[in-house]
């Protein structure tokens, strides 16, 4: 009989896909799934009817010993959840971010020290076709090196719904930066390699959300825009926007820029969405390459069970969810003081572990 990996999903919202891959994947064995709501498990059910239901997840550890658990929950209860699974002797599956707080994901990367399991981050947007594709051009060295990148990500008009954990920032960490921000800066981070942030300054707004939830008697004390400027050990630089809200002609704009000494890399529009295209030059000739048009690529949990069988490389590790909880910290720090953050001097331990 082939070997499974025996995997288990703690939240079924954006856990019920972490759940669906692995009841796909004929070398996984989907055991154990956990959450409170009837409603969803009777859901999961439906195309997972052999796995076991719990609502508590120290049951389900206890009773289940899986090998890897998916943890899709709101970003305050990453840290408990995600420790006891590693204490439990399975590794981590772990949606953006790693946690809510910096302090929070340190608290998750010793325990991951002490233990020897592996955190696996579920930064969604790298197993897209596109950024797979841009990524093995950056590998070959198809831009050479890339020395400023620009992003964005903005809405017209979204909001979670007010009074919920999403728009508190004691559970969320934030608002649209650390919602939508995580995936644009993280995909700007892993074309340029992975460079240590030096400084931070950023900006955040709340002049949308903030109004219409004291009106309604709800809480909500997240931004609804922020920008920001990064700096970077090898000399380059990041500028970004992201919001849920701020008047613009369509309801939601995503774009990218990288510029290196031999190439770059920027968003076109194409018949099935947005596409890139490779700006380069042959014999001095300027030239642009449509690349690849918008898609999925394999599905995270595929690529988490060959990791943990073939020991095949996984392309978001702890280190990668650390880095960007140490630039969230930074930014918003950084914009709750006004003034510019030496990333270094003010997170002296995370910096150590990047």
């Amino acid at each position: 009989m082939t070997e499974k990996v025996k995997c288990a999903v703690i939240g079924l919202g954006m856990g019920a896909n972490h759940a669906r891959g692995y009841v796909n994947n004929p070398r996984a064995e989907l055991v154990g799934v956990v959450d409170l709501d009837p409603a969803r498990s009777d859901r999961v059910k439906e195309f997972a009817p052999d796995a076991r239901f719990f609502t508590q997840y120290e049951e389900m550890l206890q009773e289940l010993n899986p090998d890897v658990v998916s943890v899709a929950l709101p970003n305050f209860l990453h840290e408990p959840v995600s420790v006891a699974i590693l204490e439990s002797g399975a590794h981590v599956m772990c949606e953006k971010p790693l946690a809510h707080t910096l302090e929070s994901a340190l608290r998750i990367q010793h325990a991951s020290a002490a233990t020897g399991k592996t955190v696996f981050m579920n930064l969604s947007q790298r197993f897209a076709e596109k950024n797979m594709q841009a990524h093995a051009l950056y590998e070959a060295g198809a831009f050479g090196e890339i020395y400023h990148g620009y992003t964005e990500w903005t809405r017209r008009d979204w909001m979670p719904g007010f009074g919920g954990w999403f728009g508190q920032k004691a559970m969320s960490g934030g608002g649209p930066l650390i919602d939508l921000g995580v995936h644009k800066i993280d995909i700007v981070l892993w074309l340029m390699g992975g460079p240590k942030p030096v400084t931070v300054s950023g900006t955040t707004h709340y002049q949308r959300g903030v109004p219409r939830a004291k009106a309604q008697g709800a809480a909500f004390d997240v931004e609804d825009f922020a920008s920001g400027f990064i700096r970077f050990d090898n000399g380059a630089s990041l500028v970004f926007e992201i919001s849920w809200a701020g008047y613009q002609q369509g309801h939601s704009q995503e774009s990218m820029r990288l510029i290196g000494t031999q190439g770059g890399l920027e968003t076109a529009a194409g018949e099935k969405g947005n596409e890139y295209l490779y700006n380069h030059e042959v014999n001095g000739v300027p030239l642009a390459a449509r690349i690849i048009p918008d898609g999925h690529g394999r599905k995270s949990t595929d690529v988490l069970v060959d990791a943990i069988l073939d020991e095949t490389p996984f392309p978001a590790s702890l280190e990668d969810g650390l880095r960007m909880q140490v630039i969230l910290e930074a930014l918003y720090r950084s914009a709750e003081r006004g003034a510019e953050i030496n990333v270094k001097e003010e997170f002296p331990e995370a910096y150590g572990l990047l």
